[in-house]
């Protein structure tokens, strides 16, 4: 029998070894491929509950509701704890002058459920004030913390009363101290009543 040297000359063995290193190599990709697709599907964005036509109530500490959202629509994610809303509303009690209702288009609650951002003809009003308070904002995206009763955002805001109207860039809302606070470019009419 003839030694292998003799069978494969160092041409043959060089190109063997290639092939060989060649395959040890594609066998390593496949499984880090197979690896990174697994791992995909396990941290893939479905919900898993969803609600339609819905009303949570935070009732306070002595039995009084604190704040109410509703919404036609609610999907929870549980990859970020995150959920989003379709057409959300809000509302704030616990005010003697009635309470503050937030509305918008969608909205988006993050994992720890601390603040929501509302998006899409964001509407904020207080429409049970008495006359002369009453107030109504828009704006195209409001961040409301629900449990503080503050809001804010960074876009334009309008802002419209009985014998005004408001424009700005950045509001900062304090609900349960009536008090607002404009950020930049405020330009405003104001028309008193004769």
């Amino acid at each position: 029998m003839r030694p292998l040297h003799d069978i494969f000359d160092k041409r043959t063995m060089l190109i063997l070894g290639a092939l060989f290193m060649l395959a040890l190599f594609s066998q390593w990709l496949l499984s880090v491929n197979n690896g990174l697709s697994l791992s995909k599907d396990t941290v893939r964005h479905d919900p898993d509950y969803t609600m339609e036509n819905f009303i949570i109530t935070t009732m306070g500490a002595t039995g009084s509701p604190e704040h109410q959202l509703q919404a036609r629509y609610l999907a929870h994610y549980p990859d970020d704890g995150s959920a989003e809303f379709t057409a959300p509303q809000f509302t704030f009690y616990e005010r003697d002058d009635g309470p503050w209702q937030v509305s918008a288009g969608r909205g988006w609650v993050g994992p720890k459920q601390k603040f929501v951002v509302l998006r899409d003809n964001v509407l904020v009003e207080n429409t049970q004030a008495a006359p002369g308070k009453a107030v109504r904002m828009t704006t195209s995206e409001l961040q409301v913390l629900p449990d503080d009763k503050f809001a804010q955002t960074g876009q334009p805001v309008t802002l419209q009363s009985q014998n005004s109207l408001t424009h700005a860039v950045g509001m900062r809302l304090y609900l349960d101290e009536e008090r607002l606070q404009l950020l930049s470019k405020v330009k405003g009419t104001y028309a008193p009543k004769p």
